[in-house]
Parts: C-alpha cells; structure tokens; sequence
C-alpha cells in the first residue's frame, strides 16, 4: 500500500507526464493537415451532410465525445454502431481514431466507407498502418498505444496518453469550429440535453 508521499509523488509525476504528452502533440502536429481536417468540418455542415466517427474501446469513447460536441455546434454528426446510426453516403464525412491504426473494427469500417466513397479522416499515432493507407486525411497524435504498451512503461497506464492526447486535439478543432462557424455558448447551452 502506497503512503500519502508517494501517492501525491505519483500523482504528480502522471499529471506531468500527460501534460508533457499534449505539449510535444502541439510542437508535432502538423497544422496544415488540422486546417484541412476543419475545413472538411465545415465543408460536410455548409452541405449539410452528416459527420460519422467510430473508434474500438476507448478510443470510441474519445469519438462519442467529439460526436456530441459536433452537435452542441449545430452539425450532424453520429457515432456508428451507436443505437441511431444514419446511413453513410459518398458526401459524408467519416472520422476515424485508432491508436494502432490496425484494429479489427475500424479497419473493416474504413475499407466499406472507401468502397462507397466519402471522405475519412485517421487520427493514429500509426500513419503507415492498414487504416492511414485507406485514409484520406491522417492527423498523427503521438501517444502510447496497444501496439506498444507493454514495452513502453509509463506513468499514465496502457493507451491513456493517446487517449487524452486524442480528445484535447479533438476540443482544440472544436473550439476552432465554433468560432469559425459563430457558435456562442447560448446556442450549445440551447443544444446541450436537458433530461439529464
């Protein structure tokens, strides 16, 4: 059992080490390729067409957040699998996050969205994987993931750092988005759920 000095030793040393993750992803990203990935954002809402995002474990929960943040800006937007999923066209847009960029489910999700068209966006830490070859568009997000989480020995335990790393682009972009398109917090206040 761990005394209160290396609980808060510990603590410390995670919350740094996560914070230091997103730093180094603001020094690497490649900016050129997020205003792309806004501009598809923004393209799929002027034609009002719907945003589709999935992602396997955690890293669907980090898609389900963007999901509903996409709403709280006034875009269609759905998580596929979820209990109402639209029907995907070729002028959607569908955005996919894997990690690894190799996992079953996304995999098989992005190789039927090619074959009926689209656009689709990958965040990965892995841009020469199976996915990021079928992707349109890939966002890089350093963090670690499945493929290297037993070897690679961390404070923040197994994918926690692409995971975070993920959604704090994610709010970034969304934050980006909302300004561009005039959303004000009134008007997500006004989307926000109500039964809750």
């Amino acid at each position: 059992m761990m005394n209160f000095d290396e609980i808060k030793q510990r603590f410390n040393a995670t919350i740094n080490e996560m914070a230091e993750t997103l730093y180094r992803n603001s020094e690497i990203i490649d900016y050129e390729k997020i205003a792309q990935f806004i501009d598809h954002i923004i393209k799929a809402y002027t034609n009002n067409r719907m945003v589709f995002l999935y992602g396997a474990g955690r890293s669907g929960f980090i898609g389900r957040c963007f999901t509903q943040r996409l709403m709280h800006l006034g875009i269609k937007a759905c998580f596929i699998s979820d209990t109402v999923t639209y029907r995907y066209k070729t002028e959607d847009l569908l955005i996919i996050i894997s990690g690894s960029g190799e996992t079953i489910s996304p995999n098989a999700i992005a190789k039927k969205a090619k074959e009926i068209g689209g656009t689709l966006v990958l965040l990965t830490a892995n841009p020469l994987s199976s996915i990021a070859r079928l992707s349109d568009l890939i966002i890089q997000v350093e963090g670690k993931t499945k493929d290297n989480a037993t070897v690679n020995e961390t404070y923040a335990p197994y994918t926690s750092l692409f995971d975070i790393s993920t959604l704090a682009i994610l709010d970034t972009i969304a934050g980006i988005v909302m300004e561009t398109l005039g959303v004000s917090e009134i008007q997500i206040d006004n989307r926000h759920a109500s039964l809750e």
